[in-house]
């Protein structure tokens, strides 16, 4: 069992920046894009372009949520409570059953001939052996279940602190983080309950019968370890099958944020399609691979767009972020090849929030990296590892309309959800299945769809996987083939459109493709080549908020405006 959510955290809140200390008055705003709470006499001067809101209403909406977070933290005890009730009455049901087995067999071979004595000894071995496999499986389930309701009382009690504490009233960023981590602690317990032994597996009994034939007693008897039934079909009360994408029942719903193509614009995006599907049309724009060599793109991944239009690129190989206007014109670079805050290693994929925050997968560091639109370092979290919160090579990211931001962390097979302030939320992926890859093979593209659900690119399984927005179960995008049995070959980056319609890069295949969201095939554009029209392995992609897609065509170095 992981180690518990709430007890981990680093921050140290008393260390965080508070009101102004030029004017020394109340904060009358907080700044969402630093999580920090500013003066009105200068707060605007130094947070340009930031996302500011009032600061009472910050502190009433993580209060709510924080409420919220408490409401389900308590229904997790009470059903952790009965579940420890019924586990405790299984081991008393346990022992009672495997005494009357043992009485059973010893009545029964004393009324047989001494050849029995033999075959007596070797049923009592089954079934103690029985009774201590099983009992370790209960007492496994007990200490899992106490072990849950601790954990889950201790998140409550610092979540009720944390609601009940004088720090609201300057800064509620030590609620955002506890209610944070609290969800986190009431997922995590939920998954480990769903892999504790069935409680159900109490059952030890004696089948002999007295008239066995003396010429039998070497095959005399045998254990049975599973309830029979009421009609004695031997069929489990409950089914165990357990296939990687069938529904895991979920204790605790959720809220999901929705996911948009640009987070925070006023008016819908939605994609640009030509009426014929096959048709080939030059791009708009070609942007990234001109005369001017220390401006040009070295293998970039990923892309996205802000409301105001402009386009952010992860410049991959020169280890910066390169931001242009849909003119091509470069108006800001920035970052270098290290470790530290700011500094990327192959960073690939790339978002902004509507905190008008750029979320950076910064791949080989194995990190996510968080800055303002001017590269300003805020925050990073993640290190190398497969633990929760930890990565291997991170691909690509996304965030919803909650500035929730999910990660596809490729070679561990799974992708992460975090708050906004980079604290582990969910996971979904089969790590520590066997045969993983047949079920997700490191996955690539991630996008939040219009209903809180994430698509993601199975980059091996050359197929798409709709996530549900609890994280506890997924289905494969049946979309339009073309006759063959994959539509896609080595699929990557995908944006969704405010209407549901998914745009997808096929890598392999040297195109893009846009199907609607029954999975109907609408437009696809590109062959291999240099040319205009051609491309070469397309990576990362993105909408403008005029709906042109924005491509990285990443064997040719040089981003395509469709």
């Amino acid at each position: 069992m992981n180690p518990p959510i709430v007890n981990n955290s680093s921050f140290n809140f008393q260390s965080l920046p508070m009101p102004c200390e030029i004017h020394h008055e109340a904060p009358q705003f907080y700044c969402q894009t630093c999580n920090r709470p500013i003066c009105v006499k200068c707060g605007f001067q130094q947070h340009p372009g930031h996302i500011m809101i009032n600061f009472m209403e910050a502190v009433e909406v993580a209060s709510t949520q924080a409420k919220e977070i408490l409401n389900e933290a308590k229904l997790g005890i009470s059903a952790l409570r009965e579940e420890l009730d019924a586990t405790q009455m299984a081991i008393e049901i346990l022992e009672q059953k495997a005494r009357q087995a043992t009485t059973d067999v010893m009545l029964c071979v004393r009324r047989v001939a001494s050849a029995l004595e033999a075959r007596e000894k070797e049923l009592l071995g089954k079934i103690e052996k029985a009774r201590l496999f099983k009992f370790a499986a209960l007492k496994a389930r007990d200490e899992g279940l106490r072990n849950g309701l601790t954990r889950l009382s201790v998140a409550v009690d610092k979540l009720n602190g944390a609601i009940e504490s004088n720090i609201l009233t300057s800064n509620p960023l030590n609620l955002f983080l506890t209610k944070d981590m609290t969800s986190a602690e009431v997922f995590q317990i939920q998954q480990s309950r769903q892999s504790l032994p069935s409680q159900e597996e109490n059952w030890i009994s004696f089948n002999g019968l007295e008239g066995s034939m003396l010429t039998s007693i070497s095959n005399f008897g045998g254990i049975v370890v599973n309830n029979p039934g009421p009609i004695g079909d031997r069929r489990a009360v409950r089914g165990r099958g357990n296939s990687p994408h069938i529904k895991q029942t979920a204790a605790i719903a959720l809220n999901p944020g929705i996911g948009r193509p640009i987070p925070s614009n006023t008016f819908p995006v939605v994609v640009r399609t030509n009426r014929n599907c096959d048709l080939s049309i030059k791009p708009l724009r070609i942007i990234g691979n001109n005369s001017n060599t220390m401006d040009n793109l070295c293998r970039p991944w990923g892309v996205a767009c802000d409301r105001d239009g402009h386009i952010i690129v992860a410049d991959r190989s020169n280890n910066r972020i390169q931001i242009y206007k849909q003119d091509g014109q470069l108006i800001r670079r920035f970052g270098s090849h290290g470790t530290g805050p700011g500094q990327f290693d192959r960073p690939a994929g790339i978002a902004v929030d509507a905190r008008r925050r750029i979320i950076v997968a910064d791949k080989d560091n194995h990190r996510i990296q968080i800055l303002a639109m001017d590269g300003l370092f805020l925050l990073c979290f993640g290190e190398k590892g497969s633990r929760y919160g930890q990565f291997n090579y991170p691909w690509d990211v996304a965030a919803n309309s909650e500035c929730q931001i999910v990660v596809s962390d490729t070679r561990n097979h799974r992708v992460q959800l975090f708050s906004p302030e980079g604290i582990f939320l969910r996971k979904y992926g089969f790590e520590s299945a066997p045969n993983m890859w047949k079920h997700f093979d490191s996955p690539r593209g991630v996008a939040f769809g219009p209903e809180g659900n994430v698509v993601t690119t199975d980059f091996n399984n050359h197929r798409l996987i709709i996530i549900d927005a609890d994280f506890m179960q997924s289905r494969i995008f049946e979309c339009e083939s073309s006759g063959s049995s994959k539509q896609f070959l080595r699929p990557q980056g995908l944006v969704i459109d405010d209407e549901g319609n998914i745009i997808v890069a096929d890598s392999r295949n040297h195109r893009i493709q846009i199907f609607d969201s029954d999975g109907m095939l609408k437009w696809r554009f590109g062959n291999y080549g240099k040319a205009e029209d051609e491309m070469d392995r397309p990576s990362g992609i993105a909408l403008c908020p005029d709906g042109r897609i924005v491509v990285v065509d990443f064997g040719n170095n040089r981003i395509l405006l469709i």
